[in-house]
């Protein structure tokens, strides 16, 4: 009897332990949990997303990489854990900080930013959407994290919105597939047009092959980007307000449709935001510490239990994290790829944690470091005396001309300064650099108004903007002082032909009145003379004038020696 025991035992054995020794570890793809439980489904068929035609083999992991904005601070890559991570203006998708930002990732369910932003392209919210045969059997195939469309029926109508929300807050797969199919027709479409939008927008290190990001077992690897594409994919979704808007709510209520879902401790039909940097969930108190001032969303991701081609080992947790903050007219987003922190359950600590701890020391050292400034408010208005030539003679301000520069044209100018910077400009101690060029020789005429140079205003060496100089008044040029007698106030004499009709014959009066007047002159001056000789004769004694011994000798020699003839 035992020996028929023990060759039972060994043909058991013998039965069991191949199998057992063969056979493949199971690969879970999940991603975000629905609401508040995590999906631990089985692995999807390969056949449950069309696959796509052979697409090129992601490049080797190239060396690391870290660079920071030019002038910026250093960041401490001891708080950076993950295998990539960078940090961008929102605004401009200027680069503050990247580590591997080329570096091959999968998206997972940061997947559905695309999704989300195609949506916003093609969509209004107050669509109504009528869940096909199709749809459901798209939905039945698919795994992860779910709003619940498998319980749906067929042909009910639900809105573009509760979709969208689904879709945004509790990482919905089969919100995405949906939309996707309501969108394009079909999955596969709608996969066709997240690549070529992925094209347009530059993602040149990105290829998709769903709608959602679930990790498909075999295929999964053909499903990848980089963290700089993901970024530059944030950046093009925050210029939708009706993406901003759903990410950065912290529930939502479902509105076109009702029993649909409980979560303990929030109104019937009411989901909850799936990023603890905005929200904390009901069921997770713990979690709390997570949120961060200013969170205002983006989307997150988690695959667990893959092996990704050339893989040795099953990556038990891969975290992917897109977020955004906004302080002081300062707007961030993180991007966040393969946190590969694993949770403890029984601490109430989730897998792939540290994504939001790096996502707030991001930020922390984003809003220390910078600043957003309206640099046209610094824009000093310029003053200049310029020195002209050629100006009319009578000129009241010898030629000298006030230039000032014209600051109509320069609007508000609001840019990304570094922290020091901006308390420079604000407290005076830092000055827009001014380059002044005039027109050289600045040579009459010149109008009012007239550009006669420009300034430009730099910051650190880059030019922000150009200001036409511009000639406060009129300066009029040599030979024009008639002209510009009356507008100077300074009267000119201007010579005419008919003035000889009047100088002439006033010249010649003049000229008697001076012969005249020279004439008489001489005049008296020889009567004063002989007045003067006749007064020196009679003051002398016995003798009498000449002409008086001239006369009486003439007269006695008349009157005694000869006598008139008869």
């Amino acid at each position: 009897m035992r020996k028929k025991i023990a060759w039972i035992i060994a043909a058991l054995m013998i039965l069991v332990l191949p199998a057992a020794a063969f056979a493949e570890p199971d690969a879970q793809a999940s991603q975000e949990p629905a609401a508040s439980e995590e999906a631990q489904p089985e692995p999807a068929d390969p056949q449950a997303t069309p696959t796509p035609e052979p697409t090129p083999t992601p490049t080797a992991t190239p060396a690391e990489t870290m660079e920071t904005r030019d002038g910026g601070p250093e960041v401490d890559l001891s708080q950076i854990t993950s295998t990539s991570a960078m940090l961008v203006d929102a605004d401009t998708g200027e680069v503050l900080f990247a580590k591997n930002a080329d570096w091959t990732i999968f998206p997972a369910s940061t997947t559905k930013l695309m999704t989300a932003l195609l949506v916003a392209e093609n969509c209004q919210l107050d669509e109504m959407v009528t869940y096909t045969v199709d749809m459901k059997t798209e939905v039945n195939k698919s795994a992860g994290s779910m709003m619940g469309l498998k319980n749906l029926d067929v042909d009910t109508q639900i809105s573009v919105k509760d979709l969208f929300y689904g879709l945004m807050l509790c990482s919905g797969n089969d919100a995405a597939i949906v939309l996707g199919m309501h969108i394009a027709g079909t999955e596969e479409a709608f996969v066709g047009m997240m690549n070529q939008k992925a094209q347009e927008l530059g993602m040149t290190g990105t290829h998709f092959i769903n709608p959602h990001g679930l990790y498909i077992h075999n295929v999964g690897q053909d499903h990848y980007s980089t963290a700089a594409d993901m970024a530059k994919l944030a950046v093009a979704a925050k210029k939708y307000p009706v993406i901003t808007e759903a990410e950065s709510v912290q529930t939502y209520t479902y509105e076109s449709i009702s029993g649909f879902c409980q979560i303990e401790g929030l109104p019937a039909d009411t989901i909850e935001n799936s990023n603890y940097l905005v929200h904390t969930p009901v069921s997770k108190p713990e979690y709390a510490s997570w949120l961060y001032e200013g969170a205002n969303g983006m989307k997150t991701g988690t695959l667990e239990n893959i092996l990704p081609p050339g893989a040795t080992e099953y990556i038990k947790s891969y975290g992917c994290l897109v977020a955004s903050a906004s302080r002081n007219g300062l707007n961030l987003i993180a991007v966040i790829f393969g946190d590969l922190s694993v949770g403890d359950k029984e601490a109430g600590t989730p897998n792939a944690w540290a994504r939001w701890d790096i996502a707030r020391y991001l930020f922390d050292y984003g809003f220390s470091s910078y600043a957003k400034v309206d640099l046209a408010q610094y824009a000093a208005p310029v003053s200049l005396t310029e020195q002209t030539e050629d100006f009319a003679a009578n000129d009241p301000e010898d030629g000298t001309l006030e230039v000032t520069a014209d600051l109509s044209a320069v609007s508000s100018n609001t840019q990304l300064v570094d922290a020091e910077t901006a308390a420079g400009l604000a407290d005076g101690s830092i000055r827009l650099e001014e380059k002044k060029n005039i027109e050289e020789p600045l040579k009459a005429p010149i109008t009012e108004g007239q550009q006669v140079g420009s300034v430009s205003y730099l910051l650190n060496g880059q030019e922000l903007y150009t200001a036409p100089l511009i000639a406060g008044r009129d300066v009029y040029p040599k030979g024009e002082e008639a002209e510009t007698s009356e507008e100077y106030g300074v009267p000119v004499f201007t010579f005419e032909l008919w003035y000889l009709w009047v100088i002439i014959p006033a010249a010649a009066i003049l000229i008697l009145l001076i012969i005249r007047t020279v004439n008489l002159s001489r005049r008296r001056a020889r009567r004063h003379a002989a007045r003067a000789a006749g007064m020196r004769y009679s003051g002398r004694k016995g003798t009498a004038p000449a002409s008086r011994r001239q006369t009486g000798g003439r007269s006695g020699r008349s009157s005694g020696g000869r006598r008139p003839k008869l």
